[in-house]
């Protein structure tokens, strides 16, 4: 009976150990899946943000350079819409001026006049010109001249002011220091015959209690 008890149990005990086997595998198994799952799903989802993130960097870059292109462009044409407007306006002018000089010619009719007025005006420019530059030169001479004759007074002030101040500090110490010394010498003056009486009275009282 024990042997078939025991056989009973040992078979029981082994079906047992294999079911509890069987459910260990599944579990494992849709506990791996289920990792399995999650990180597919993680790595899914970092895919998805990197390529999202080069997609935004890309079209960054292709924006920028596209601004940049735009204004390198616009800047020519601007450029080129001002050279040719420059070069209109300096045309007008050369033409205008033209005009001007030849019916100025034309009324004056004479080469003479016309250097004198011309060697006029640029001497009177050249005189005014000049002027301004003297008047500038003297106005930055006689400033830097009195930023350093302030520069040097406001020194020696200093320094004035630094001796005398010293002066009076060391006179001061002095001073004090004589009263201190003095106030010293008398209370040891004080302390000395006030010890010399009492010693006189105590020698006294000696003598007395000894007699």
């Amino acid at each position: 009976i024990q042997k078939y008890t025991r056989g009973c149990l040992a078979r029981r005990h082994c079906r047992e150990m294999k079911a509890a086997t069987t459910i260990q595998a599944y579990a494992r198994g849709y506990l791996a899946r289920q990792q399995f799952t999650h990180t597919r799903a993680a790595v899914v989802k970092l895919q998805s943000c990197v390529r999202m993130y080069q997609a935004r960097r890309n079209y960054s870059r292709v924006k920028s350079a596209t601004v940049m292109l735009q204004a390198f462009s616009r800047g020519y044409n601007a450029r080129k819409r001002y050279s040719q407007t420059r070069a209109a306006i300096i045309s007008l002018q050369a033409f205008t001026r033209g005009y001007l000089a030849r019916r100025l010619y034309a009324k004056i009719r004479s080469v003479v006049t016309i250097q004198a007025l011309v060697r006029g005006y640029q001497a009177r420019k050249h005189y005014t010109d000049v002027k301004a530059s003297t008047v500038i030169l003297q106005a930055y001479t006689r400033g830097y001249l009195a930023r350093k004759q302030y520069v040097r007074d406001r020194t020696r002030v200093i320094t004035s002011q630094t001796v005398v101040r010293g002066f009076l500090s060391r006179r001061r110490f002095t001073r004090a220091k004589a009263a201190v010394l003095t106030i010293q010498k008398y209370t040891r003056g004080c302390l000395a015959r006030r010890h010399c009486r009492e010693m006189k009275a105590a020698t006294t009282i000696q003598a007395y209690a000894r007699g």
